[in-house]
């Protein structure tokens, strides 16, 4: 176990909650993610607070006092702002599933620890006194990037682990430790409903290391449970697209974009086994052109949209295209009426082919100007 000091005074939010609480206990601590991403030096924007000493009732009061609201009864937590305040606890599995968990009242900080998922989550600082409690080695596995499990019974009975931590690896570029890897290998998902899984797939979807997810995904067998489909585990090249595409382009959809239309797969069927959200479905369906794509292709994408928003803007070879049209920030704006077509005797189809026919003319016309200007 490592202790020191962290000073938590510069930080006005916590200096609030310490001085109410401080006529109820001592023993209050900063936990889990929020202890991470302080000492990953990211901002923080919600807090985690389990408290000690107090019993269930009187912590009740002391919540309502606060203005607190409570959720998750079971779990005696409660939420204030951006705090969420919790009695530590200790959970035993007694069925099956994701909640099949029995929660009891804990006293003791190294056993209230253990029962979190991996060794980068179990930090704890002292909220009234700055210490800092590191009961199995979270801080060196956070400098080295490595997200390694706690205890092998507690982490194998809650199989939404496995996808945590695909989510927390891809999140962070850490390393899932050989041990940690193997009882997953051994584990299964199938306890958990698809909303659930849909939940951390979300997660997923916004991290920045979309191709270590993948490769774990892959290495798990989750590929074909998850999505109905199996990857080319051998070829690096859609891996090495996920890596190079997220530099470029943030949006969450981005994986399911590149995932569906790299594989040719059946987006209907795709989104029907997965339920996941229709939005995703309308940007997978964007234009997909793998390898190099001629101005005048590039352009059409741009009667729809922006090209900065296209999602296949993934290097700066096609940024600079984009950019070089003036078509990056503003969609093209065709001067084409359609009711003068319609004047002129065209209606149904023939109006569409003659209205898309005019339009792309009028394109090759502005590429021409544009590369002599």
């Amino acid at each position: 176990m490592q202790i020191s000091k962290i000073n938590l005074k510069n930080n006005p939010n916590l200096t609030f909650i310490a001085n109410f609480l401080k006529p109820y206990t001592q023993r209050a601590y900063l936990v889990g993610g929020s202890v991470r991403d302080m000492l990953l030096g990211l901002e923080l924007f919600d807090y985690d607070i389990e408290i000690y000493d107090i019993n269930i009732k009187d912590f009740d009061s002391v919540m309502q006092k606060l203005g607190a609201k409570g959720f998750g009864k079971n779990f005696f937590v409660y939420k204030f702002r951006n705090f969420d305040m919790a009695l530590a606890r200790t959970e035993n599995k007694i069925s099956y599933g994701h909640k099949g968990f029995e929660v009891k009242i804990c006293n003791d900080e190294k056993l209230g620890a253990k029962r979190r998922d991996f060794t980068i989550n179990a930090l704890m600082i002292n909220i009234f006194s700055g210490e800092f409690l590191d009961f199995y080695n979270g801080l060196q596995d956070l400098k080295q990037g490595i997200l390694r499990h706690i205890n092998d019974q507690s982490f194998q009975e809650d199989s939404l682990r496995i996808l945590r931590a695909i989510v927390f690896a891809s999140r962070f570029n850490f390393k899932i430790a050989d041990e940690t890897l193997n009882l997953m290998r051994n584990m299964d998902i199938k306890d958990l409903s698809q909303d659930r899984i849909n939940a951390e797939l979300y997660k997923f979807f916004q991290t920045s290391y979309l191709n270590l997810g993948y490769k774990y995904l892959q290495e798990l067998d989750l590929e074909k449970e998850i999505f109905g489909f199996k990857g080319d585990f051998e070829s690096l090249e859609f891996q090495n697209l996920l890596k190079e595409a997220r530099k470029i382009i943030k949006d969450e959809a981005l994986f399911l974009y590149l995932y569906l239309n790299f594989f040719k797969l059946n987006k209907e069927v795709f989104f029907k086994k997965t339920r996941l959200k229709k939005e995703y479905l309308k940007k997978a369906n964007q234009a997909f052109y793998l390898n190099d794509i001629d101005d005048f292709e590039l352009a059409k994408i741009a009667f729809d949209m922006p090209l900065k928003e296209w999602l296949g803007l993934w290097d700066e070879k096609r940024v600079e295209q984009a950019k070089k049209l003036k078509l990056y920030e503003n969609k093209f704006e065709s001067k084409i009426v359609t009711q003068d077509l319609i004047d002129a005797g065209f209606f149904g189809k023939a109006l569409g082919e003659k209205l898309q026919e005019l339009k792309e003319n009028e394109l090759k016309e502005y590429i021409k100007l544009n590369k002599n200007t």
